[in-house]
């Protein structure tokens, strides 16, 4: 019966490296019905319904997913930080076209989170597909910041390429082409092959062949904080990257703006990301 934990695990693999066909052995295996009356059978449920999802097999997930949280509820284990079922629940009614139903979903997973800084930031990736385009970008933003603190690499990477899209949407695209860069590279990180499938490729940044002799000078200081920004970090992540005070790296981006004639950080040349020390 202890199988299922391992085999949970697996089935949450495959769905994020996308490797579907190599994965679905596992994923049809037939397990002990005694499992199912344990903690291993709902991390098998809960792997399996992941699996399905990332298939586009969303009614199948959907039935995992809930079986998952009923035994959950049933045994008194219902905690978002073991397993948030809900949210994944919520994507395959989102795939099903039940919008509202996965919206007050996702608003009860909010409601359990217990200050989890990684579960709000997963829901608020999984609220920002029910939300309208207007607002989507906002509810992102604070997804990533809420996972970059919370230091889940693959839902970082997962909220980051929903932002790009979101971006995209709106008609940001410089913005759009930063963060897919550092949405690609997590990916890479995590071998989540989905999320690198489903990212453009970068360009070669705005100065690409310009003559290097005639691009602006800046101080390494100011290039170090203009890199950070350009990749998509707030100031205050600067700030704490480079232990440098907030005040000090809105000083160094307003000499850094004057300098390369922007006016905001989306417009930062792409070619400072890869410039960061």
């Amino acid at each position: 019966m202890a199988v299922g934990g391992p085999l949970g695990s697996l089935l949450l693999a495959g769905a994020a490296m996308g490797r579907h066909e190599e994965f679905l052995p596992p994923a049809t295996r037939p397990v002990p019905e005694a499992m199912l009356e344990t903690r291993f059978g709902l991390q098998y449920l809960y792997g399996k319904g992941r699996f399905h999802l990332a298939a586009g097999q969303a009614r199948q997930a959907l039935r995992d997913l809930r079986l998952c949280g009923e035994l959950m509820g049933a045994w008194e284990l219902d905690s978002a930080e073991f397993i948030a079922w809900r949210l994944d629940a919520a994507q395959a009614l989102i795939a099903l076209g039940e919008t509202e139903e996965a919206r007050l979903l996702v608003e009860e997973q909010l409601a359990r989170s217990c200050g989890s800084r990684r579960v709000q930031g997963m829901a608020l990736r999984v609220l920002a597909a029910t939300a309208e385009k207007r607002h989507r970008v906002m509810l992102l933003r604070q997804s990533a910041e809420l996972l970059q603190d919370g230091g889940d690499k693959y839902e970082l990477a997962r909220s980051l390429t929903g932002l790009t899209e979101a971006y995209h949407e709106v008609g940001e695209f410089r913005r759009a082409a930063v963060l897919s860069r550092r949405a690609r590279a997590l990916a890479q990180e995590c071998q989540a092959g989905v999320l690198s499938r489903a990212l453009p490729d970068g360009g070669d940044g705005a100065w690409s062949g310009e003559d290097p002799a005639a691009r602006p000078v800046l101080s390494d200081a100011e290039r170090r904080v203009a890199a950070l920004a350009a990749d998509g970090y707030s100031n205050r992540e600067i700030a704490a990257k480079l232990f440098i005070t907030v005040s000090t790296v809105e000083q160094h981006l307003t000499r850094v703006y004057r300098k390369l004639s922007v006016t905001r950080r989306a417009d930062l040349p792409e070619s400072l990301t890869g410039e960061r020390r």
